[in-house]
């Protein structure tokens, strides 16, 4: 189950401007798509939103067509591929509430995913999970802005940490978050059930409740041309938790999900990942191993599902 923003994205790069769905949660759930079926959306738009064809690839979702906005956001990245938000309208992204949760997606153990949004109503929304289905694991990751924006987003960061399941943040948000200039700091300030810090190309750090701290190194992939790294760390987000889920198994989720983020990069959007299909976490090594006999490209075909 995926919880967040779907959006309208026009995005800028190296490589030109495109106005492409988009929006954490749409990008973490088709990421889950490609190793599993059941995968379900929860989430709002507007009518205006351009792209409701594409929630047609998703077999399950709760999503509310709102008479509102929709979020849209506009990013310039610089050629260092850092991404910087020219605009964020959250418009019907603001109506996504613990209200949203149905309690028939609460019924089943599983996993589910809330996307970056405001700490304190991820807050409520992770307290409803919790209550009403306890046996349900819950994934939390969140964004660089809402913890520069001040003191009490980080104190309730935190406190989200030690309550979910899984607390996923990037290097850079780690260290934010920590107030500190060293990551190795940062992980061992952090406190959290299970910390999950990416390194991009380099894997991630795992530590927490009963967890040794370890590194667990990224498969490394073929040098191709980056496209566009829109949703990147959300599509690591979603492909991590769909092989967790299936394996409970740190090391081929962490390589799976680095492996699917660069395949996600190498086309505008999710393009790349509409028609990919693993039939299990094995595959994603496989697919890996198989570069040698080409690039990424050709690679990513012989695993599409028409």
């Amino acid at each position: 189950m995926f919880v967040g923003h779907i959006s309208v994205d026009k995005v800028e790069n190296v490589n030109g401007t495109r106005v492409q769905p988009g929006g954490a949660a749409l990008y973490a759930a088709m990421a889950a798509r490609t190793l599993s079926p059941n995968v379900a959306l929860i989430s709002a738009t507007g009518k205006d939103y351009d792209f409701l064809d594409v929630l047609d690839l998703l077999p399950y979702k709760d999503v509310k067509i709102l008479d509102v906005p929709s979020t849209r956001f506009h990013i310039k990245y610089d050629r260092a591929w850092e991404a910087h938000y020219l605009k964020a309208d959250h418009g019907a992204g603001s109506r996504i509430t613990s209200r949203r949760i149905s309690d028939k997606w609460l019924r089943h153990k599983s996993i589910f995913h809330i996307s970056p949004m405001r700490p304190s109503k991820v807050s409520r929304i992770l307290a409803k999970i919790k209550q009403k289905s306890p046996e349900t694991k819950v994934s939390v990751n969140t964004w660089i802005d809402y913890i520069k924006e001040g003191r009490r987003n980080r104190r309730i960061l935190k406190d989200i940490a030690l309550k979910t399941d899984f607390f996923i943040v990037s290097d850079t948000e780690a260290k934010a978050l920590a107030q500190t200039d060293s990551i190795s700091s940062a992980v061992r300030l952090l406190k959290a059930k299970r910390l999950i810090v990416t390194l991009g190309n380099f894997g991630a750090i795992i530590s927490g409740e009963n967890v040794d701290m370890q590194m667990v190194p990224a498969l490394n992939l073929s040098p191709d041309k980056v496209i566009d790294t829109t949703g990147a760390g959300d599509v690591w987000c979603g492909a991590f938790l769909a092989t967790y889920n299936l394996t409970e198994d740190f090391g081929k989720s962490v390589s799976a999900a680095s492996t699917i983020s660069r395949i996600k990069c190498s086309d505008w959007g999710f393009k790349s990942l509409i028609n990919l299909r693993f039939k299990e976490p094995n595959d994603v090594i496989e697919f890996v191993m198989g570069l040698k006999d080409g690039g990424i490209q050709k690679r990513i075909l012989d695993y599409f599902k028409d």
